[in-house]
């Protein structure tokens, strides 16, 4: 899927489970437009129809797996779709400086002059809400599970090298204040997470295991609490190398992605396990599959990549693409990776996790040294 302003898609999120009223594939581009592509599941089994004659006939309807956000094609009332212009243009916006809830209905958004960060909805992009809990630009955002209402903790991380806690409600499409609920105009944080003295980079929250991951330029990764008490650092194996990207595993186990291309794996302990590197690679997105066996990485090469989580070893290569791999996501059903490239693409490649049981490699692709 090409988009027509060329703009790199930095941001891709699959909420794609059969549940949602809607399952779409969200893009943003470093333009600050998004779209809604609509996901068929169903588009891989082609529908058969029979003609009322003697001889019968088989026509197979294929439908696609991504329908193009309708704005996007009828090129009319465009600004429905942009998030606007007051983001600060120093900050090299990237996947963590957007989330959207799991109901695909909103967007959070970082990066603001004003060291805000903000709620939209994904129907005309109205502002619903404008937050202030940093002294610095906002610089990262996650969430974690969610619950049955679509209740989830938020985290922001800043240039003040500080981490907040927030409270998504679901049902109110908002945040709110954790001592009075019913309050969504100036909430407060819910935690304040200190102990960096660089800028946040990368974040990481889960509500099941009470826990905060965060990481900070040339710096450590902390471990803390949702309510803010400091358990560990992680053993940085440079000293001064950066983390930038974040993925734990289910198991507990964490993948840290320091500067261009070094993997570490640790427990959740803060241990280090394993390392590797890819060389001649710059790695900008990294996911896990839904039961942690398996890490999907992208880089600046192009190469859409898998790995094993539990060495860091290389199982399968797509082949290459034209451009930079800037964004990645897995749909629910866990069949398709959707790549958002620095031109403008969305690439999807079919995926069978079940079947990667022998290394596959193809002579370019990067390799890892552990």
């Amino acid at each position: 899927m090409k988009f027509s302003s060329n703009a790199s898609i930095i941001h891709v999120s699959a909420n794609t489970n059969p549940t949602l009223s809607i399952q779409a594939i969200i893009t943003i581009s470093n333009k600050h437009d998004f779209s809604i592509n609509k996901y068929h599941p169903n588009a891989s089994t082609p529908t058969q129809t029979y003609s009322e004659s003697s001889q019968t006939s088989i026509h197979q309807q294929t439908q696609l797996l991504l329908s193009m956000d309708s704005i996007l094609v009828s090129n009319i009332n465009l600004n429905r779709h942009h998030l606007g212009d007051n983001f600060y243009e120093r900050i090299q916006q990237r996947h963590q400086s957007f989330v959207v809830t799991a109901d695909n209905r909103y967007i959070i958004s970082t990066g603001y002059w004003d060291k805000s960060f903000r709620v939209q909805n994904t129907d005309i992009a109205k502002i619903t809400q404008v937050l202030y809990g940093h002294f610095d630009i906002v610089t990262c955002v996650c969430r974690s599970e969610v619950t049955i209402a679509g209740n989830c903790f938020l985290a922001t991380g800043s240039r003040d090298c500080t981490v907040c806690i927030w409270i998504w409600n679901g049902t109110k499409g908002a945040i709110v204040d954790r001592e009075y609920p019913n309050q969504e105009i100036n909430p407060s944080p819910a935690a304040i997470l200190t102990g960096h003295d660089r800028e946040i980079t990368c974040l990481w929250i889960s509500a099941e295991l009470g826990i905060v991951l965060s990481g900070s330029e040339q710096s450590l990764v902390l471990q803390h609490t949702l309510n803010g008490d400091i358990l560990r650092s992680f053993e940085n194996p440079s000293k001064i190398s950066t983390p930038r990207l974040l993925s734990p595993s289910n198991d507990g186990d964490i993948i840290v992605c320091y500067d261009r291309s070094k993997l570490c794996l640790y427990t959740l302990n803060g241990k280090l396990m394993r390392q590797a590197i890819f060389e001649d690679e710059t790695i900008q997105c990294m996911v896990l599959n839904a039961d942690s066996q398996y890490t999907v990485i992208g880089g600046d090469r192009g190469f859409v990549q898998i790995i094993r989580t539990h060495d860091l070893q290389p199982v399968y290569a797509y082949p290459q693409c034209d451009a930079s791999i800037r964004s990645l996501a897995i749909t629910h059903d866990q069949k398709y990776i959707m790549a958002g490239l620095s031109t403008g693409c969305l690439i999807v490649f079919n995926v069978n996790f079940n079947v990667l049981n022998q290394p596959r490699r193809d002579s370019e692709t990067p390799t890892a040294n552990v």
